[in-house]
């Protein structure tokens, strides 16, 4: 999954932005949809569906998607400009269009309900499947973007984490990161096996790290990879004298089982498939402590283990 590319529109196209804020209320320009977004507790995709030009404007939206945040229902009443209060006015949201709309963000003043601030770039227009408003540009900047890329830059933002850990045998450790993601270290007979996963998904994004076939995995993490000589284990999968490198390196992304070796892919994973996952993410687990429990067959397991994880990626 790529970038989407933005373009600078043709000055015609910045007729679909909303007027510019009154002078009845002052706030500084808070940033682009991509910044003020995040502040905002309930980011959705809607139609308009009809103005109530009353004493407090309001206008009916009928919601297609959540993009952050959570609905009990699929309408909502958004409070707009009155000339008094921070918002845009409902001339520049005619009933019929779609836009994106970043709900309470500061200086909205929703009170009980919710409204949609100008303190910033807080809603975008959607025509033929293109996004378009400041998006991640200067204020004034009238920027465009695919609908599916821009879902992909508002739900996956650039992450760089850092973390550690210390786990006992048996146990599972469990560490959100990036707003969607979380690291797992599934328990396995003889140690772990690293997993990520995305939120409201079973699926191990991070499978797809090499190498696939015919070697030990970093992502799996067994107390006969820590002797000091490997090679003395009885029984050797694929052949390995030695477990995988350290530190452990693992990609991954969220087209992992969807667009990238779904259940529909009907063929095996390319090379090329391999390094899109890793453009996305990547992450390094380093093993700083460990202690041994006895084992058969010259494979101890592992009784403690202390790490470090570092994480990033995003689009």
């Amino acid at each position: 999954m790529g970038r989407g590319r933005l373009w600078i529109l043709l000055p015609l196209l910045a007729a679909w932005a909303p007027p510019a804020p009154s002078d009845a209320c002052s706030c500084a320009w808070g940033g682009p949809f991509l910044e003020v977004a995040r502040e905002a507790p309930l980011v959705v995709r809607g139609t308009i569906l009809r103005h109530h030009p009353d004493d407090v404007p309001t206008m009916d939206v009928l919601v297609a998607e959540t993009l952050q945040g959570g609905l009990l229902d699929s309408g909502l009443v958004v409070q707009m400009g009155d000339g008094m209060h921070c918002r845009p006015a409902l001339g520049g949201f005619p009933p019929g269009t779609e836009w994106i709309l970043a709900l309470n963000g500061p200086g909205s003043k929703p009170g009980q309900g919710l409204a949609l601030s100008h303190c910033g770039a807080y809603w975008l227009r959607i025509d033929q499947g293109f996004v378009t408003g400041t998006i991640d540009g200067a204020v004034g900047e009238v920027q465009r973007m695919s609908l599916e890329a821009f879902r992909h830059r508002f739900l996956y933002p650039r992450f760089d984490v850092f973390f550690s850990g210390t786990i006992r045998a048996g146990e599972r450790s469990r560490r959100p990161f990036g707003g969607r993601f979380e690291f797992v270290l599934e328990p396995m007979p003889a140690g772990w096996r690293i997993v990520v996963r995305e939120v409201g998904r079973e699926e191990d994004l991070a499978r797809l790290t090499p190498p696939l076939h015919s070697a030990a995995n970093p992502r799996e993490i067994e107390g006969w990879h820590l002797l000091p000589d490997p090679s003395a284990r009885e029984d050797h999968p694929y052949a390995a004298d030695a477990g995988p490198e350290h530190p452990r390196r693992f990609v991954f992304s969220p087209d992992v089982g969807a667009g990238i070796d779904g259940p529909r892919a009907g063929r095996a994973v390319t090379p090329e498939e391999v390094e899109e996952v890793g453009r996305f993410g990547r992450g390094v687990l380093t093993i700083e402590e460990f202690v041994l429990a006895p084992g058969g067959h010259g494979c101890p397991a592992i009784d403690r283990l202390a790490y470090t994880v570092r994480i990033e990626g995003g689009l």
